[in-house]
């Protein structure tokens, strides 16, 4: 596949841009027309349906320590819990960003070796069905490659830079959506992103 995903860089700050230019402007009211006395009916905004609400657990409850030192590093640990406003950033492609703009509910955690370029981040993210249906879309004509991780539908993307090598892996367990992304490989994160998965599921056995 040739197609790639655009990395993240500028991309939240041109999205706002973007956004403040499809901005539709406020009608001028016309002489002509005579003001209604009846109340007019309120249309009620669409909410699409969604899973039973998920609270999402703690960072150190969604991921197994001893996983991630056997397949990152005998020295990682979780690190901190990534602030909301700066989940989206992570993300590679603004079809990724856009479905977890329209997560229910979300949780970004980083873990990584102290004082050192090794991390990785942990999202998970209840997102409506089309959301997840329009980013599988996407991903199948991405650099991604398609798998199976942990009996559900996944994507890997494993790539080389000035950091050394760099993995994102989604794994859709509906309703969630399990991602792994920073320094690693595609055997390590896909190790990492399944237990994330069995935990959640653990946790909520209504999780495909």
């Amino acid at each position: 596949m040739t197609k790639k995903i655009v990395l993240a860089g500028g991309g939240a700050a041109a999205a706002l841009l973007l956004l403040a230019g499809c901005t539709t402007p406020t009608p001028e009211p016309t002489a002509t027309t005579e003001p209604t006395t009846s109340p007019s009916a309120t249309v009620a905004p669409t909410v699409e349906p969604t899973s039973d609400a998920i609270v999402l657990p703690a960072c150190e409850d969604m991921l197994d320590l001893a996983v991630v030192q056997t397949n990152f590093g005998a020295n990682a640990q979780f690190l901190d819990v990534v602030a909301d406003g700066d989940l989206t950033s992570l993300l590679p492609g603004p079809a990724a960003q856009t479905a977890l703009d329209a997560a229910v509910s979300r949780e970004g955690c980083l873990w990584g070796i102290p004082n050192s370029d090794g991390a990785f981040f942990v999202i998970v993210a209840d997102i409506p069905l089309s959301a997840r249906d329009t980013l599988v879309s996407a991903l199948g004509s991405s650099d991604f490659s398609e798998t199976v991780i942990g009996s559900a539908p996944a994507f890997v993307w494993e790539r080389d830079d000035e950091m050394g090598t760099l993995t994102t892996v989604y794994v859709f367990a509906d309703p969630i959506w399990v991602t792994v992304t920073g320094a690693g490989t595609t055997a390590s994160q896909t190790a990492i992103a399944e237990d994330v998965v069995m935990d959640m599921r653990d946790l909520f056995p209504a999780i495909s």
